[in-house]
């Protein structure tokens, strides 16, 4: 029953997430919606194993460093949103490497650095710094597939991910 209702609330949170994907054209709203699909995704992981605080926080901060994506100005300093993308990231350390979850939480990871790595490369002022004092508290993950750059990419690579164990089925995104 709980895992209904979760399935449901995962739905509920990706639909807004699709039409955002399909109204919006600018690489900021694409950035947005990977990052907001990234958080339901792992909040799901934190939901699955009863962490309930732990979903909430990682649903609020992906929730802030979407709003930070959008509310940058393409060609500024972007300390701001990286700052909000390594809340995320040390949000996903929290997650235990449970054996199933490494993958998935490698795949989450790996986005985040992506995104950070996209944001900023269009940045005039250099990232490294805000990046470098998380550097060493967070593992570095360099996926053996693209790293999604998409909201479908990383549904799919997800998908694929959680298709490799059957205890991961309701963390399948539709």
């Amino acid at each position: 029953m709980i895992r209904n209702r979760f399935r449901i609330a995962v739905v509920l949170l990706i639909i807004p997430v699709m039409l955002l994907t399909q109204v919006a054209c600018t690489s900021q709203s694409t950035i947005a919606a990977l990052v907001s699909t990234l958080g339901t995704a792992t909040a799901s992981i934190a939901a699955l194993e009863g962490n309930t605080a732990l979903a909430a926080k990682v649903k609020a901060d992906t929730a802030d460093a979407a709003a930070a994506v959008l509310a940058w100005k393409s060609g500024t300093p972007s300390q701001m949103v990286i700052e909000a993308l390594n809340i995320v990231a040390d949000d996903l350390n929290l997650i235990p490497y449970v054996t199933p979850y490494v993958a998935l939480i490698d795949i989450g990871i790996a986005t985040i650095e992506s995104i950070i790595t996209i944001v900023a490369s269009k940045s005039p002022a250099p990232a490294s710094a805000v990046n470098a004092k998380r550097a060493t508290v967070r593992r570095q993950v360099k996926l053996a597939v693209k790293t999604p750059k998409t909201r479908n990419q990383f549904v799919k690579l997800w998908n694929e991910a959680a298709a490799a164990n059957p205890k991961l089925a309701p963390l399948v995104i539709q």
